[in-house]
Parts: C-alpha cells; sequence; structure tokens
C-alpha cells in the first residue's frame, strides 16, 4: 500500500458467506480474499473469523471485479469482526493512505514533556477480592451473536452499560494472579484487548467513524512492527470493549485514570482497580492461547497525560485526540507505547532518558537516547517515525530469524569436538548456536543472541584460535561499509566481548583465517572492497596490544567482488589461498612467499550468495573443495585435484536443489567420519546437510533454526 502503510494484506474470511473471490486496487493494495489460511499466508490480525494476512509467497492475481470491494457480508459477521474488517478497509481508501503521505509533523521528535511511562502497582496490591471473570473475551462474540447486515455504524459492537449477565467464564486468574510476565518479548502470538472507554455526555461518547478509526490506526501500527521484522513471526489477536460508564470527568480528581477505568473494570466484570486490568490481561492470553497479552484503553475522558503506557505491560491509555498531533498520528503513539509494553525506554531528551541502562531481552543500553547521544538518529521511540535505531531492536527482543551468511566451525569444545555456528541474526546483531557432537541425535542447542547494540550486521566470518588452551571464537563482521572485530572468551564465563572497529570502505562477505605467519600466528583478513578488488589486513599476535594492519588493496582486476573465502593450505609454507566471487563467477586467486596476489583461474560461473572453499582429507596432498548456492537454485559443489598437473578443477555438481533460492552458505569438513558439513541459509532459515566420504552422496537437507 501506498506511503507508510504494510502493503500486501489480505483479508480471510472464513466460514462466512461471500458473494465474490478477490479484488484489487490498480496499486496492488490489500485485497479482500474470503479464502481458507493456507501455508502462502502469515496471520497478522486475528478478529474472530476475520483475518488479515500477508502473503509470503505471491499475492493472487487481481479477480474478474475491479471495483476494490469485495462484497462479504457483513451480517454474518459479529461485532468485532465487523470492526476489523471496516477498519481495514478504512486503512485500504484513498483518503486514508492520502493522509498518511501527508502526515502531520512526520518525524519531528516527541514534543513530549516527560516519560510517557509508569510504574502499575503490583499484582494483589489493590486488595480487591478475586473477579469473576464476567465479560471477559471468552464472550467476545457470543453474548450478541451475528448482527443486521445494516452498515457498519454504531450497531458493529454492543455498548456495555452492564456487565452481560451471561458472561461467567469459570475460575479467573485473581487479584494476584498468576505472577506471569505479561509481555516478555514482541515475538510470536499477542493478544491485544482494545477498551474504548466512553462518558454520559457527547464529548465523552466516540461515533461509529471513530471508533472504526481507533481500531484502524491500532491496525496499522501493528501491521508495522508485524511487516517490519516477518522473523518475529507476530500475530494479534483481539478482544474490543466499547463501555459506556455514567462517571463523569473530574480534571482536578488525584487519580483521572482511575475515575474512569475502575468502572470500566467492573462493567466489564472486573475488579474495579488496577487488579482487574491483570485479572483480565491474563484472561487475554488464556482465552486466545497467545504468548503474550495486553490491553490499550482508549477514551476522551482527561488524563494525566495524553498517551502512556508501562513498562513490559500490563496496559497503555490513549486519548483519541492525541493532543496536538492528531488522530491521523494515532498508529505511530500506539505503537511507540506497544514499544514500551514489550522493554523499549523512551529516546526523547525531555524523558530524561541517559545512554546507559540495560533495556530489554537482551539488556542493551539506551544508545540512541537524544539527550546524550552524540549521533542520535530518527527512530520511533524518539520522534515520530516508522524508523528503528540500532538499539531499539534488541530493546523490544527481536531474536528469531537470521540473514546474512552462516558461519561453521568444529570447536575443541566437548568430547566429539562441537558444531559452532553464528549467523547475523535476521533485525540486529548475531544468532549464535552450536551443535552437541557428543549428543544422541548430534541436537542443535538453544540459539543465543549478541551484540544486538550493533544494529544490523550484514556478513561476518569466524573462527576459533588457539592463541589460549580454551580457545576463544574470534568474529569479523560487517556492519555497513565498517568492518568490526569481536571475540567469546574460551572459559569459563564464554562471554561475548565488544566490537571493536577495525576499517572503513569495505562490502560484501569477509573471510577470517588463524595463519601459521609469525610466532602465535597471524590472523589474516581479505574482505571485498566498497567499489572494487579484494582489502587484505593481518592482526600481529606477537605483539602487545594485537595490533590490526592498513587494508592493502589488492586483486583490483576482479572488479567489484561481492564475497570471498580464505584458507591457508599446505601448499607452500607461506601461501594463502583464496575463491572470490565477482560477477557471478567464481575465481581462485593465492599469496604466495612474495607477499603478491595473483590470480590463477575462473573455473566456474551461475552462482551467487557466497562461496565457501577448505582443503580436505581426500587426495594424496588435499584437494580444494568449493560450496556455493547456485543462480538456479540450490547449491554446487566443485573440488580441485591438488595430485594433478595443472590442479584441474571438476564441477559442478549440483545438489539440495529441493531448497529452491539458498542466500548464503558454509562448509566445513568434520572429523566426524570426515564428512563435508554444509549449512545453508534460505530466507530466514537455516538447513543442514552432509556429504558421506564413502559413497560421496549429498544427504537431504533438514531445517535446524
Amino acid at each position: 500500500m501506498a506511503g507508510d502503510i504494510p502493503a500486501g494484506e489480505q483479508i480471510i474470511v472464513r466460514n462466512v458467506y461471500a458473494q465474490a473471490n478477490t479484488a484489487r486496487d490498480d496499486n496492488s493494495d490489500p485485497v479482500e480474499q474470503p479464502s481458507p489460511i493456507n501455508e502462502s499466508t502469515r496471520v497478522l490480525h486475528c478478529y474472530g473469523r476475520v483475518s488479515i494476512v500477508s502473503p509470503t509467497i505471491a499475492a493472487p492475481s487481481p479477480g474478474p471485479d475491479a471495483s476494490g470491494a469485495t462484497a462479504i457480508d457483513a451480517g454474518h459477521l459479529d461485532g468485532i469482526e465487523r470492526l476489523g474488517l471496516a477498519a481495514f478497509r478504512l486503512r485500504a481508501s484513498t483518503d486514508y493512505q492520502r493522509a498518511k503521505q501527508d502526515r502531520a509533523r512526520s518525524d519531528e521528535v516527541w514534543d513530549w514533556d516527560r516519560p510517557c511511562t509508569d510504574v502499575p502497582p503490583p499484582r494483589g496490591s489493590s486488595g480487591g477480592a478475586p473477579s469473576t471473570g464476567a465479560g471477559s473475551p471468552r464472550q467476545a462474540h457470543s453474548p450478541t451473536g451475528p448482527h443486521s447486515p445494516t452498515g457498519l455504524g454504531a450497531s458493529t459492537l454492543p455498548v456495555l452499560t452492564a456487565a452481560p449477565a451471561d458472561a461467567q467464564i469459570g475460575q479467573p486468574a485473581g487479584g494476584g494472579g498468576t505472577g506471569r510476565p505479561t509481555s516478555g518479548f514482541m515475538e510470536g502470538s499477542i493478544a491485544i484487548g482494545v477498551i474504548i472507554v466512553e462518558g454520559p455526555t457527547a464529548d465523552l461518547q466516540f461515533t461509529a467513524a471513530e471508533r472504526t478509526k481507533s481500531v484502524a490506526e491500532i491496525q496499522n501500527g501493528l501491521s508495522w512492527y508485524a511487516t517490519t521484522n516477518p522473523a518475529a513471526d507476530l500475530t494479534f489477536s483481539y478482544d474490543i470493549k466499547v463501555v459506556r460508564i455514567t462517571t463523569a470527568p473530574d480534571p482536578a480528581a488525584a487519580d483521572l485514570e482511575a475515575r474512569w477505568r475502575d468502572p470500566a473494570m467492573s462493567q466489564l466484570g472486573y475488579q474495579p482497580n488496577f487488579d482487574g486490568v491483570y485479572d483480565y490481561v491474563d484472561d487475554l492470553r488464556d482465552i486466545h492461547v497467545t504468548q503474550w497479552s495486553y490491553c490499550a484503553f482508549v477514551t476522551k475522558y482527561p488524563l494525566s497525560y495524553f498517551a502512556y503506557s508501562s513498562i513490559g505491560g500490563p496496559r497503555l491509555v490513549l486519548s483519541y485526540d492525541n493532543d496536538g498531533w492528531g488522530p491521523d498520528n494515532l498508529d505511530r503513539v500506539f505503537a511507540h507505547e506497544t514499544g514500551h509494553i514489550f522493554g523499549c525506554p523512551d529516546e526523547y531528551a525531555a524523558s530524561g532518558c541517559s545512554c546507559g541502562g540495560a533495556w530489554g531481552r537482551f539488556a542493551t543500553p539506551n544508545g540512541n537516547c537524544d539527550g546524550c547521544a552524540p549521533d542520535s538518529v530518527t527512530c520511533l521511540m524518539r520522534s515520530n517515525s516508522f524508523e528503528l535505531c540500532r538499539y531499539t531492536p534488541s530493546h523490544i527482543g527481536w531474536g528469531r530469524g537470521v540473514g546474512g551468511n552462516p558461519v561453521l566451525v568444529q570447536s575443541n569444545f566437548g568430547r566429539a569436538g562441537n558444531f559452532e555456528m553464528v549467523v547475523p541474526s535476521a533485525f540486529a546483531g548475531i544468532t549464535h548456536l552450536w551443535r552437541d557432537n557428543d549428543a544422541a541425535g548430534f541436537p542443535w542447542r538453544e540459539p543465543t543472541q549478541v551484540a544486538q547494540a550493533s544494529g544490523r550486521i550484514d556478513a561476518l566470518t569466524m573462527i576459533q584460535s588457539q592463541l589460549s588452551t580454551s580457545g576463544a571464537l574470534e568474529v569479523i563482521a560487517r556492519i555497513g561499509e565498517s568492518l568490526v572485530f569481536l571475540w567469546r572468551d574460551g572459559g569459563p564465563t564464554l562471554r561475548w566481548q565488544s566490537s571493536i572497529h577495525i576499517t572503513d570502505g569495505v562490502a560484501g562477505t569477509p573471510s577470517l583465517i588463524h595463519s601459521r605467519l609469525g610466532l602465535r600466528g597471524t590472523f589474516e583478513v581479505l574482505v571485498p572492497a566498497a567499489d572494487v578488488g579484494l582489502l587484505s589486513l593481518s592482526r600481529n599476535n606477537d605483539v602487545a596490544g594485537f595490533p590490526w594492519s592498513q587494508p592493502v588493496l589488492v586483486a583490483a582486476n576482479l572488479g567489484h567482488v561481492d564475497a570471498v573465502t580464505l584458507i591457508q593450505g599446505n601448499l607452500g609454507a607461506a601461501n594463502l589461498e583464496a575463491v572470490a566471487l565477482a560477477g557471478g563467477r567464481l575465481a581462485h586467486l593465492y599469496r604466495a612467499q612474495d607477499g603478491l596476489w595473483r590470480t590463477s583461474t575462473v573455473f566456474a560461473e551461475g552462482v551467487t550468495g557466497n562461496p565457501v572453499l577448505v582443503q580436505s582429507g581426500f587426495g594424496r596432498v588435499g584437494n580444494f573443495e568449493v560450496v556455493a548456492p547456485s543462480a538456479t537454485g540450490g547449491l554446487v559443489h566443485l573440488w580441485r585435484n591438488n595430485d594433478a598437473s595443472g590442479f584441474p578443477w571438476s564441477g559442478p555438481t549440483a545438489f539440495a536443489t529441493e531448497l529452491g533460492h539458498v542466500d548464503a552458505v558454509t562448509m566445513i569438513q568434520s572429523s566426524l567420519g570426515r564428512h563435508l558439513e554444509v549449512v545453508a541459509r534460505v530466507g530466514d532459515r537455516l538447513y543442514a546437510m552432509a556429504r558421506t566420504s564413502d559413497t560421496f552422496q549429498w544427504l537431504p537437507p533438514g531445517k535446524i533454526f
């Protein structure tokens, strides 16, 4: 869709009569598709039987009706379903899209004069009797039944003026609740209760259009989260209540929120205090069977602040007029407050933020705080923008999914030598996981996230060095055009250290080895230059401080290089051997004792991603083995016979074609039967496979993460 409205969304209506199949506007905007959910779609929002989905493959081709309005019979939908549908249609409208394109005060730093967070009272502190649970989301649809198909007006959702008599749901969570965190990190399934609180006078009540607008803005803000990081697999399930109370507003009340919140919770059948909010949020999670839950109050009652929330949940509060930002910015304000719900601090200076602290799932500092960061950037937690700085993804807790290139080594940890792997996370930092080669079935152990504060890492390379008996994991990572170095202690703490900047002007996929040069072995790096050729640099491990050399440009004759892989073979005491990918072709180059890099031959074409070179134990000298993604799908394997005159290359042999397009690959020859072990990245998932050393057959790939 246009502007900052997520594109490609569709409506799926299950088990409801519909008069047409598909419709799409000329800009391929949301399609209303009353058909079953299948593996080609990813559910973003659930309103009962109405789901808003994002295609994971190609969107359906336009149907015969190009009018842009599929005739779904809303008379077969209940109130929540009709509001979800109405909100979707509003977001698809030309006026709504134009308002987002011309958004008032876009990218301005939030001018709020205080933090927009508070500390909620702990569970059980209200001291009231446990609520009955009456009116909780389990009864969201059943008390009202289908509505008449008279448009999406006031009858869209019943206005609760008394607790429904038939809304008992069984044992509630109770005032003390279960003690479970309501919103640990923003991944997986999330239940949201939207409570629109109205008062006794017209100025405190919402029109049908304003209710739809409120739901549409919430839908749009959460769609942005879901489509910004698809690997988080976000699905939002909704309960929506419109509650009208008789309490008069009192701008001088000691607790402005409690004045309307408590009677609203009573109307819903919960305790008239904050414990009632906890009970409601607990019920949301239990009934929708989600990982997390929180609720959002939207009202026109006087508030102590027009928008605020509690870090970690359970609730946020919005004023419909949105102070000076207006209803058209409710989506970004709601997304900002939802960031707090899942652990994000404020980043605008007036909040009193600092650049320290340990925030969110990965205990990351608030490095983009506008009051202290020398180079703070536009970010949702700082300004009216759908952008994230490099710190916010780790505050939110995004850890699922991978990107960039995986790197696999066989370590000296464990009796058989565990596999250690690092790969750029889908959104920020590095995912580290390992395979337990001492356990039956060789299980891959739970991945952990490191270096989240570094932001998005584009590519990396890793070795296990032998500078200590424990063997540190040493990593070179590329972030944009910069190269940084970080490492993990070999023990006993196994702690990842902060990154150190090495150089700039780089691109593509780098490669690091621990060579035999020098007394303790130098670290040697090849990395594609940002323009042409490769940059060569090294770290002197015999000198205190381990200084890195200045980069030297080599192999400029290759033109622009996309990726490189480096080894120190046994064909000469000082030889370094490399394979570079340039323009879809693979070229072998080497550095002899004179220190000069030379290109020997181009031996393959039609490849993409990154190549990986190892010297295997096959043959007397040891053959060179190369794998790389094929431009036509799957992987290709090539090898050089180092026992034959002229060192001829053989292949390519295609394998793993069932994976389709492969983005990146890594390979080792392990000590477990001398197999070639390969891990490939396809999208945001990793697949492992191996070639046996007896039959030389490639085993089928299996998903590991």
